[in-house]
Protein backbone atom coordinates (compact mmCIF):
# COMPACT_ATOMS: atom_id res chain seq x y z
CA UNK A 1 0.00 0.00 0.00
CA UNK A 2 0.93 3.07 -0.98
CA UNK A 3 -1.24 5.58 0.24
CA UNK A 4 -3.63 5.80 3.38
CA UNK A 5 -6.17 8.45 3.43
CA UNK A 6 -8.08 8.87 6.81
CA UNK A 7 -11.73 10.49 6.61
CA UNK A 8 -12.43 12.27 10.07
CA UNK A 9 -9.30 13.48 12.65
CA UNK A 10 -11.05 12.61 15.76
CA UNK A 11 -9.59 10.52 18.02
CA UNK A 12 -9.52 7.19 16.11
CA UNK A 13 -9.16 8.97 13.14
CA UNK A 14 -6.04 10.73 14.40
CA UNK A 15 -4.63 8.19 16.22
CA UNK A 16 -4.83 5.52 12.89
CA UNK A 17 -3.01 8.36 11.39
CA UNK A 18 -0.45 8.86 13.46
CA UNK A 19 -0.21 4.89 13.72
CA UNK A 20 0.15 4.70 9.59
CA UNK A 21 3.09 7.41 9.94
CA UNK A 22 4.72 5.34 12.56
CA UNK A 23 5.25 2.51 10.76
CA UNK A 24 7.04 4.37 8.17
CA UNK A 25 6.49 1.92 5.33
CA UNK A 26 3.43 4.25 3.69
CA UNK A 27 4.12 6.62 0.88
CA UNK A 28 1.74 8.93 1.84
CA UNK A 29 -0.52 9.37 4.49
CA UNK A 30 -3.57 12.37 3.71
CA UNK A 31 -6.28 13.39 6.32
CA UNK A 32 -9.88 14.94 5.60
CA UNK A 33 -11.38 17.36 7.91
CA UNK A 34 -14.50 18.83 7.18
CA UNK A 35 -14.34 21.93 9.47
CA UNK A 36 -11.70 24.38 8.27
CA UNK A 37 -10.60 25.69 11.70
CA UNK A 38 -9.13 22.46 12.65
CA UNK A 39 -6.76 22.54 9.54
CA UNK A 40 -3.84 24.57 11.42
CA UNK A 41 -3.64 22.56 14.27
CA UNK A 42 -3.46 19.26 12.35
CA UNK A 43 -0.90 20.76 10.18
CA UNK A 44 1.64 21.98 12.90
CA UNK A 45 1.44 18.24 14.44
CA UNK A 46 2.22 16.29 11.42
CA UNK A 47 -0.05 13.77 11.29
CA UNK A 48 -0.17 13.64 7.88
CA UNK A 49 1.18 14.50 4.45
CA UNK A 50 -1.64 16.22 3.57
CA UNK A 51 -4.17 18.09 5.15
CA UNK A 52 -7.19 19.23 3.81
CA UNK A 53 -10.89 20.21 4.03
CA UNK A 54 -10.86 19.09 -0.02
CA UNK A 55 -12.10 15.42 -0.30
CA UNK A 56 -11.27 14.83 -3.70
CA UNK A 57 -7.36 16.20 -2.99
CA UNK A 58 -7.09 13.92 0.03
CA UNK A 59 -8.30 10.15 -1.43
CA UNK A 60 -7.13 10.98 -4.67
CA UNK A 61 -4.60 7.71 -5.92
CA UNK A 62 -5.46 6.42 -2.50
CA UNK A 63 -5.09 2.54 -1.60
CA UNK A 64 -6.93 2.06 0.93
CA UNK A 65 -9.30 4.70 2.61
CA UNK A 66 -10.38 4.70 6.34
CA UNK A 67 -13.62 6.53 7.23
CA UNK A 68 -13.54 7.52 10.64
CA UNK A 69 -16.61 9.55 10.67
CA UNK A 70 -19.92 8.98 13.49
CA UNK A 71 -22.10 6.40 11.86
CA UNK A 72 -24.49 8.62 10.52
CA UNK A 73 -22.55 10.45 8.40
CA UNK A 74 -20.94 7.64 6.80
CA UNK A 75 -22.89 7.14 3.59
CA UNK A 76 -22.68 10.85 2.94
CA UNK A 77 -18.99 10.79 3.17
CA UNK A 78 -18.71 7.92 1.27
CA UNK A 79 -20.76 9.31 -1.77
CA UNK A 80 -18.35 12.37 -1.33
CA UNK A 81 -15.19 10.71 -2.01
CA UNK A 82 -16.62 8.16 -4.10
CA UNK A 83 -15.82 10.22 -7.57
CA UNK A 84 -12.41 10.72 -6.71
CA UNK A 85 -10.96 7.37 -5.73
CA UNK A 86 -8.93 5.58 -8.19
CA UNK A 87 -9.95 2.14 -9.57
CA UNK A 88 -9.46 -0.41 -6.97
CA UNK A 89 -9.17 1.68 -4.26
CA UNK A 90 -10.66 -0.07 -0.86
CA UNK A 91 -12.67 1.68 1.46
CA UNK A 92 -12.92 0.55 5.62
CA UNK A 93 -14.42 1.80 8.73
CA UNK A 94 -14.00 2.61 12.37
CA UNK A 95 -17.62 2.48 13.24
CA UNK A 96 -19.11 0.54 16.39
CA UNK A 97 -21.98 -0.49 14.72
CA UNK A 98 -21.84 -2.91 11.46
CA UNK A 99 -25.07 -3.98 9.89
CA UNK A 100 -26.19 -0.19 9.46
CA UNK A 101 -23.04 0.98 7.99
CA UNK A 102 -21.99 -2.10 5.67
CA UNK A 103 -25.37 -2.49 4.51
CA UNK A 104 -25.51 1.37 4.00
CA UNK A 105 -21.69 1.43 1.94
CA UNK A 106 -22.65 -1.20 0.18
CA UNK A 107 -26.12 0.40 -1.06
CA UNK A 108 -24.30 3.69 -1.54
CA UNK A 109 -21.76 1.91 -3.48
CA UNK A 110 -24.35 -0.39 -5.73
CA UNK A 111 -25.89 3.13 -6.46
CA UNK A 112 -23.01 4.86 -7.72
CA UNK A 113 -21.19 4.01 -11.60
CA UNK A 114 -18.48 2.80 -9.56
CA UNK A 115 -17.97 -1.05 -9.62
CA UNK A 116 -14.59 -1.55 -9.34
CA UNK A 117 -14.07 -0.28 -5.30
CA UNK A 118 -14.42 -2.45 -2.72
CA UNK A 119 -16.11 -1.61 1.18
CA UNK A 120 -14.96 -3.19 4.10
CA UNK A 121 -16.49 -2.82 7.43
CA UNK A 122 -13.90 -2.73 10.64
CA UNK A 123 -14.38 -2.06 14.31
CA UNK A 124 -11.17 -1.80 16.29
CA UNK A 125 -11.87 -1.68 20.13
CA UNK A 126 -9.59 0.84 20.74
CA UNK A 127 -11.86 3.57 21.32
CA UNK A 128 -11.78 5.59 24.94
CA UNK A 129 -13.74 8.35 27.12
CA UNK A 130 -11.93 11.12 25.59
CA UNK A 131 -12.54 12.52 21.95
CA UNK A 132 -10.86 14.68 19.57
CA UNK A 133 -7.58 15.23 17.56
CA UNK A 134 -6.07 16.32 21.02
CA UNK A 135 -6.21 12.66 22.31
CA UNK A 136 -5.11 10.55 19.61
CA UNK A 137 -2.08 8.13 19.92
CA UNK A 138 0.02 6.02 17.40
CA UNK A 139 -0.07 3.12 19.83
CA UNK A 140 -4.11 3.34 20.68
CA UNK A 141 -4.55 0.20 18.14
CA UNK A 142 -1.63 -1.87 19.87
CA UNK A 143 -3.02 -5.15 21.61
CA UNK A 144 -6.61 -4.16 20.37
CA UNK A 145 -9.15 -6.94 18.62
CA UNK A 146 -10.52 -5.46 15.10
CA UNK A 147 -13.64 -7.06 13.73
CA UNK A 148 -13.49 -7.16 9.96
CA UNK A 149 -17.23 -7.63 8.53
CA UNK A 150 -17.48 -8.21 5.21
CA UNK A 151 -20.48 -7.09 2.78
CA UNK A 152 -21.56 -7.26 -0.92
CA UNK A 153 -18.69 -5.46 -2.55
CA UNK A 154 -15.86 -6.62 -0.16
CA UNK A 155 -13.57 -8.91 -2.25
CA UNK A 156 -10.89 -11.17 -1.21
CA UNK A 157 -8.35 -8.80 -2.02
CA UNK A 158 -9.93 -5.64 -0.39
CA UNK A 159 -10.32 -7.69 2.50
CA UNK A 160 -6.89 -9.35 2.89
CA UNK A 161 -5.38 -5.48 2.41
CA UNK A 162 -7.51 -4.57 5.28
CA UNK A 163 -6.62 -7.25 7.35
CA UNK A 164 -2.56 -6.51 6.92
CA UNK A 165 -3.43 -2.82 7.48
CA UNK A 166 -5.25 -3.40 10.90
CA UNK A 167 -2.75 -6.34 11.65
CA UNK A 168 0.80 -4.02 10.97
CA UNK A 169 -1.47 -1.54 13.50
CA UNK A 170 -1.03 -3.84 16.14
CA UNK A 171 -4.77 -5.46 16.04
CA UNK A 172 -6.00 -8.71 16.74
CA UNK A 173 -8.20 -10.07 14.05
CA UNK A 174 -11.75 -11.48 14.40
CA UNK A 175 -14.09 -12.47 11.10
CA UNK A 176 -17.74 -11.60 11.95
CA UNK A 177 -21.02 -11.28 10.10
CA UNK A 178 -22.32 -7.77 11.06
CA UNK A 179 -25.51 -8.95 12.63
CA UNK A 180 -23.37 -11.18 14.91
CA UNK A 181 -20.50 -8.94 15.61
CA UNK A 182 -23.54 -6.37 16.08
CA UNK A 183 -25.26 -8.45 19.02
CA UNK A 184 -21.82 -9.33 20.59
CA UNK A 185 -20.55 -5.41 20.60
CA UNK A 186 -24.01 -4.61 22.17
CA UNK A 187 -23.09 -6.94 25.30
CA UNK A 188 -19.14 -5.88 25.78
CA UNK A 189 -19.65 -1.89 24.82
CA UNK A 190 -22.60 -0.51 24.56
CA UNK A 191 -24.55 -2.41 27.53
CA UNK A 192 -21.34 -1.54 29.40
CA UNK A 193 -22.03 2.40 28.65
CA UNK A 194 -25.36 2.50 29.21
CA UNK A 195 -24.92 0.96 32.82
CA UNK A 196 -21.79 2.98 33.79
CA UNK A 197 -24.37 5.83 32.78
CA UNK A 198 -27.50 4.55 34.85
CA UNK A 199 -24.67 3.95 37.84
CA UNK A 200 -23.33 7.81 37.88
CA UNK A 201 -27.17 8.79 37.35
CA UNK A 202 -28.43 6.52 40.59
CA UNK A 203 -25.67 7.51 42.56
CA UNK A 204 -25.98 11.36 42.45
CA UNK A 205 -29.71 10.93 42.54
CA UNK A 206 -29.10 10.02 46.09
CA UNK A 207 -26.92 12.72 47.89
CA UNK A 208 -24.39 15.11 46.33
CA UNK A 209 -21.89 14.65 48.95
CA UNK A 210 -21.00 10.67 47.68
CA UNK A 211 -18.75 12.72 45.15
CA UNK A 212 -16.17 13.06 48.19
CA UNK A 213 -16.52 9.49 49.38
CA UNK A 214 -16.07 7.99 45.63
CA UNK A 215 -12.75 6.26 45.47
CA UNK A 216 -11.14 4.62 42.56
CA UNK A 217 -13.65 1.36 42.27
CA UNK A 218 -16.61 3.80 41.39
CA UNK A 219 -14.13 5.57 39.23
CA UNK A 220 -13.04 3.03 37.22
CA UNK A 221 -16.22 1.07 36.77
CA UNK A 222 -18.13 4.83 35.36
CA UNK A 223 -15.35 6.18 33.38
CA UNK A 224 -16.69 4.89 29.97
CA UNK A 225 -19.74 7.43 31.21
CA UNK A 226 -17.86 10.06 30.27
CA UNK A 227 -17.73 9.36 26.49
CA UNK A 228 -19.73 11.63 24.11
CA UNK A 229 -22.99 11.98 24.90
CA UNK A 230 -23.71 12.40 21.02
CA UNK A 231 -21.97 9.71 19.56
CA UNK A 232 -23.29 7.53 22.03
CA UNK A 233 -27.22 8.11 21.48
CA UNK A 234 -26.69 7.63 17.87
CA UNK A 235 -25.02 3.87 18.08
CA UNK A 236 -27.20 2.83 20.56
CA UNK A 237 -29.89 3.84 18.58
CA UNK A 238 -28.76 2.09 15.30
CA UNK A 239 -27.76 -0.82 17.17
CA UNK A 240 -31.24 -0.25 19.13
CA UNK A 241 -32.63 -4.44 18.89
CA UNK A 242 -29.45 -5.73 19.92
CA UNK A 243 -28.71 -3.44 23.09
CA UNK A 244 -32.68 -3.62 23.72
CA UNK A 245 -32.24 -7.55 24.42
CA UNK A 246 -28.96 -7.37 25.53
CA UNK A 247 -30.44 -5.03 28.52
CA UNK A 248 -33.59 -6.64 29.25
CA UNK A 249 -31.58 -9.71 30.04
CA UNK A 250 -29.18 -7.44 32.60
CA UNK A 251 -32.23 -6.03 33.77
CA UNK A 252 -33.50 -9.32 34.72
CA UNK A 253 -30.81 -10.56 36.54
CA UNK A 254 -30.12 -7.52 38.18
CA UNK A 255 -33.86 -8.13 39.22
CA UNK A 256 -32.60 -11.46 40.29
CA UNK A 257 -29.93 -9.83 42.54
CA UNK A 258 -32.11 -7.62 44.32
CA UNK A 259 -34.47 -10.15 44.94
CA UNK A 260 -32.17 -12.42 46.49
CA UNK A 261 -30.50 -9.29 48.70
CA UNK A 262 -34.17 -8.93 50.17
CA UNK A 263 -34.55 -12.77 51.03
CA UNK A 264 -31.22 -12.88 53.31
CA UNK A 265 -30.27 -15.73 50.20
CA UNK A 266 -26.28 -15.07 51.36
CA UNK A 267 -25.68 -18.81 49.76
CA UNK A 268 -26.98 -17.50 46.37
CA UNK A 269 -25.21 -14.09 46.73
CA UNK A 270 -21.83 -16.04 47.24
CA UNK A 271 -22.22 -18.14 44.05
CA UNK A 272 -23.55 -15.63 41.95
CA UNK A 273 -20.23 -13.18 42.95
CA UNK A 274 -17.94 -15.93 43.05
CA UNK A 275 -18.95 -17.03 38.92
CA UNK A 276 -18.45 -13.23 38.30
CA UNK A 277 -14.94 -13.09 39.86
CA UNK A 278 -14.31 -16.42 37.95
CA UNK A 279 -15.61 -15.44 34.60
CA UNK A 280 -14.26 -11.84 34.59
CA UNK A 281 -10.33 -13.56 35.41
CA UNK A 282 -11.37 -15.05 31.71
CA UNK A 283 -11.25 -11.18 30.20
CA UNK A 284 -7.56 -11.65 31.19
CA UNK A 285 -6.63 -14.37 28.85
CA UNK A 286 -4.50 -13.81 25.69
CA UNK A 287 -6.65 -13.08 22.70
CA UNK A 288 -6.13 -15.32 19.65
CA UNK A 289 -4.29 -13.49 16.26
CA UNK A 290 -7.36 -14.97 13.80
CA UNK A 291 -10.04 -16.60 13.70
Amino acid sequence: MRHLAVLGPGLLGGSVALAARSLGTLGKVSLWARRSEVLDELRASDVADVVSNDIGEVVANADLVVIATPVGALEAVLEAALPFLPEGAVITDVCSVKMAVVTGADAVIADSPRDDVSFVGAHPMAGSELTGFANARADLFQGAACAITSGKSSTEPAEALVEDFWCSLGCSLFRLDPSEHDKLVAAVSHLPHVVASALVQTVMSSDRQVVGLAGAGFRDTTRIAAGSPSMWAEILIENREAVSSILAEHVRGIEEVLTRINGNDSEWLLRFLSDAKDNREMFAAPVVTKN
